[in-house]
């Protein structure tokens, strides 16, 4: 009836599986394999059609997330829980796309529903009471890339440090991830984007986004270097090998900032 719906699927169920339960049961639907706002024809037809996506919680209650001393486990039941607004990212590149530097052109469209009332309530789906669009230019998304990315590379060096890691392997791969990503491109591509005189000079109001996003670079680097610290007192010795190939990573892409 064209409405719009946020659902809390069964615990570690995956999105094949729930798109499977819901077309299971509106048999006669026609599913939708895109996220795209439908267009008008879809909305007038007399067939039924089902468009299911993956949507992100965006918690209210951010100052028991940031703030310092509150264990893992409450912070993790505020991600999901009392959740009255949910986020769909569509990435798109406007312009020219530079096949050296996609992240010059890469903007996002972000679209934020907000329902009736907050999940999970006594059902499992609430109806969506109003969408907004906005869209993030590359340098804004840019910074919400390292800062989530920075919140992540806390949590685990946290984690690591109280013990609350059974093993250390998701501080390995997110050090891993991060450095290789800088020393082949990833930090250097931002660099090279919106540090460069030409991006400053036709973009004379993002000179607060750009101090913003330099900030974030090097509050990554002493992140990273703080978590090679932790990762070298637990590292076992079959992983020794990889952590010196991080380190020896990581000064080559501090020496690049």
């Amino acid at each position: 009836q064209n409405k719009e719906f946020v659902c809390r699927g069964h615990d570690y169920e995956r999105l094949e599986a729930f798109q499977q339960r819901m077309l299971n049961e509106f048999p006669h639907a026609i599913a939708m394999q895109h996220a795209n706002q439908p267009d008008e024809t879809i909305f007038q037809a007399e067939a039924q059609y089902l468009q299911i996506y993956a949507v992100t919680p965006i918690p209210e209650n951010q100052e028991v997330l940031q703030r310092d001393g509150i264990p893992d486990n409450i912070k993790s039941f505020y991600k999901v829980n009392h959740i009255w607004r949910f986020r769909y990212d569509r990435p798109f590149h406007k312009g020219t796309k530079d096949k050296e530097n996609e992240f010059k052109s890469l903007w996002v469209e972000r679209t934020t529903l907000i329902l009736v009332q907050s999940l999970p309530g006594i059902s499992r789906w609430f109806e969506v009471e109003k969408r907004e669009v906005v869209e993030m230019s590359p340098l804004e998304n840019a910074i919400e890339v390292l800062e989530n990315k920075n919140q992540q590379l806390r949590t685990l060096i946290s984690q690591c440090q109280t013990r609350q890691m059974q093993n250390i392997n998701p501080l390995t791969m997110c050090l891993n991830g991060v450095i290789d990503a800088a020393v082949n491109g990833g930090v250097a591509r931002y660099q090279e984007a919106f540090f460069v005189k030409e991006y400053i000079l036709n973009h004379p109001e993002d000179g607060e986004k750009i101090t913003r996003l330099r900030e974030l670079m090097l509050e990554q680097a002493q992140i990273l270097e703080f978590g090679l610290a932790v990762h070298e007192k637990v590292v076992p010795q079959d992983m020794r090998p990889l952590h010196k190939k991080l380190v020896d990573q990581f000064f080559v892409m501090k020496s690049s900032l």
